[in-house]
């Protein structure tokens, strides 16, 4: 039974491993940017005391209660980008993630993937790679995952209120 209980734990290692974000380790590295937002962070901003009738403003807090967490990489090494996109690929073959757009232009290629949600305007998981912006002396290479009850019709609130590389485009994403 030990013996049986140990393959076990070696068997479905690499599924649990999987579960964890495959793109932490680019955290610790000090030529990535890095930033990781928790679901802790987002029931703060919910519960905030914001005494507002604003329709907006209780769109927003709907939106940022239901984010388990956000989490953006960016690097402008060449190196770390070959093995980020190496790790996108990877991640992208091993998850049932659908693209929904990609982007080209002006030197990057952007692309956006989600994993279906409750119905068609939700998914529970948003995730974009994009690569090639150094000439305008940001990142060469940033991923970006956004995970939760994610509405599309208010992703563009999401990157108003996040600056980070990729925003615009991220301000374009629609489920067709």
């Amino acid at each position: 039974m030990k013996k049986f209980a140990i393959i076990l734990v070696v068997a479905l290692a690499p599924f649990i491993s999987i579960a964890q974000s495959n793109f932490d380790k680019y955290e610790d590295m000090s030529e990535v940017s890095s930033v990781v937002v928790t679901s802790k962070m987002f029931k703060l901003l919910a519960k905030m005391d914001l005494e507002s009738n604003d329709p907006e403003v209780k769109e927003y807090i709907n939106l940022v209660e239901n984010i388990k967490n956000i989490k953006v990489f960016a690097t402008e090494d060449k190196k770390i980008g070959k093995q980020m996109k190496a790790d996108v690929q990877k991640y992208l073959s091993n998850t049932s993630l659908d693209e929904l757009m990609r982007v080209k232009s002006d030197g990057k290629n952007v692309k956006f993937y989600s994993k279906p949600g409750k119905n068609d305007n939700f998914v529970t998981e948003l995730f974009m790679f994009m690569e090639g912006m150094e000439s305008e002396g940001g990142p060469d290479t940033v991923v970006l995952t956004i995970t939760g009850d994610i509405d599309l019709r208010q992703v563009s609130k999401i990157a108003d209120h996040l600056n980070v590389p990729g925003g615009e485009e991220l301000k374009k994403v629609k489920k067709n």
